[in-house]
């Protein structure tokens, strides 16, 4: 049996003192995203057997098909508006991951991992899912960090996009050798209904 991602909440309130970001503020905020994105997560290293953080990521850039939004408040609301939206073509071309950028202290990690919660449990009959990253909440194996860092972040995809990538990456590489149990299924196999055959040797 898959153990639930996180425990729920029934109630989710933005940290009272947060404060928005302004126009400048948000701008400078995806880029630092975007660097992030172009330095950190294409690059590779050996904890990943020496893959990219994301190994995806690399033709998501070339091809041009990360968007990104800016929430300052009222996430949750907002993260349904963009399920219910969802596109896979805009204007652009392609649409294979929303990254949602937020302002760090206007959730507490337990706020911001319920509304995640709560998001998956709308999106994922949809196809779709979102996975966070609150820097508040340090994700690590070994001495490597994942998290942006720079504000809290979600990133929404489309569920079968995101299973099949991960599967592949079990399957054909050891990308999830050094990774902690409880990390991968705290990341990775929560999204499946049941635990596929390649991951059972990470977890056995």
């Amino acid at each position: 049996m898959i153990p639930k991602k996180k425990q729920k909440t029934t109630k989710i309130e933005a940290t009272s003192q947060a404060t928005n970001w302004t126009s400048a503020e948000a701008e400078e905020k995806v880029e630092e995203l975007k660097h992030w994105i172009r330095t950190f997560i294409v690059k590779e290293f050996p904890e990943l057997d020496n893959l990219p953080v994301c190994p995806y990521a690399p033709p998501a850039l070339k091809n041009n098909t990360v968007r990104i939004k800016v929430v300052n408040d009222n996430l949750l609301e907002k993260l349904t508006e963009f399920v219910d939206n969802w596109t896979d073509k805009d204007e652009q071309g392609k649409v294979e991951v929303l990254a949602i950028i937020t302002p760090t202290n206007r959730y507490s990690v337990k706020e911001y991992q319920d509304i995640s919660d709560k998001i998956n449990d709308y999106a994922n009959p949809l196809n779709l899912a979102v996975l966070d990253d609150h820097p508040k909440h340090v994700e690590q194996i070994g001495t490597l960090v994942f998290n942006f860092g720079k504000s809290a972040l979600m990133l929404l995809a489309r569920l079968d996009a995101l299973n099949s990538g991960a599967s592949s990456l079990a399957k054909n590489t050891n990308y999830y050798k050094k990774w902690p149990k409880n990390y991968l299924e705290w990341v990775t196999l929560w999204r499946f209904k049941k635990i596929p055959e390649e991951f059972k040797k990470y977890i056995d």
